[in-house]
């Protein structure tokens, strides 16, 4: 995994110090899931296990960003913990060298998110439960964690925007089209990996199991990334209207949408670098992808 690539890429404006610390979120990140949804992780069958670990989790992360009440950030740290949990440690440094307690808690709630929903999906894993589309979306949009990497755009900018406009709803629809965005793209990209893996938990497949027909599964996955684009645009749009093109929080507005279309780019430029998803041989010299499942 090369984890210089996919900072560079998803924050292309950051500083060097900045990206570090993304850096370090992003590997602690996929770590730390890898535990509860692969199969070699320490918990991936374990569903007791799997949540001590994500009480743990939680309460570090608490600890660790000074946000805690019960146990305060100097009694967390003489905690034990799980070696992987306690490296967040210098992550949370780094966001409380920067953010306010407002924006620190607005990325805890959104850490909390993607613990929990992580649960929901692995204990349908665990059952051999096979969700309908509608209730992968359910957990989705939380367990791939986007909405915490949202909740970082911040951070990566320098900036501290005001809550009344990080809590708006054209804030929440660009949050939701980004977090769709790279969900779909990660979906279509991974179809040829996950079938043969025999992993049916993604879009395409469980579209299929309601339409029986394959072409029409992808054509209609493609058809809704296109739409969550023009929401996203649309959003992007709402998120400016009234205010002064001149003005400083304008141009912030402007360059935080931005960082949310570069995690999308990003993701699709790193994951076809890297090839992460094993489709070598599949881009052809017009950019498609062609591929045989």
């Amino acid at each position: 995994m090369d984890y210089a690539l996919f900072t560079a890429l998803w924050w292309p404006e950051a500083s060097l110090e900045r990206l570090q610390t993304l850096a370090y979120f992003i590997m602690w990140l996929f770590i730390w899931d890898d535990e509860v949804d692969e199969p070699t992780g320490a918990y991936s069958e374990d569903l007791s296990g799997a949540q001590t670990y994500r009480e743990q989790t939680l309460r570090f992360l608490e600890d660790c960003m000074g946000l805690a009440t019960a146990h305060p950030r100097e009694d967390g740290r003489s905690r034990s913990y799980n070696h992987l949990i306690q490296s967040f440690d210098v992550i949370g440094s780094g966001l409380c060298a920067c953010y306010d307690t407002s924006q620190l808690r607005r990325f805890y709630n959104e850490m909390a998110r993607f613990i929990k929903d992580t649960e929901t999906e692995q204990r349908g894993r665990l059952c051999g439960k096979v969700p309908t589309v509608e209730e992968y979306w359910r957990f989705r949009l939380g367990s791939d964690s986007m909405y915490a990497v949202s909740a970082l755009g911040e951070y990566s900018m320098a900036t501290h925007l005001p809550p009344e406009v990080m809590d708006n709803g054209a804030m929440r629809a660009l949050w939701d089209e980004t977090n769709i965005i790279v969900s779909i793209t990660n979906d279509l990209l991974s179809l040829r990996k996950e079938i043969s893996r025999g992993c049916i938990d993604s879009l395409v497949p469980l579209t299929f199991a309601s339409t029986n027909d394959l072409e029409e599964a992808i054509s209609l996955s493609v058809a809704a990334l296109q739409a969550s684009k023009e929401r996203f645009d649309e959003a992007a749009k709402n998120l400016l209207v009234g205010r002064a093109e001149t003005g400083e929080l304008y141009q912030q507005l402007q360059a935080f949408i931005e960082v949310q279309r570069s995690n999308c780019v990003g993701n699709i430029t790193w994951s076809l670098e890297t090839q992460r998803y094993d489709i070598s041989g599949a881009i052809r010299k017009d950019g498609s992808l062609e591929f045989t499942l």
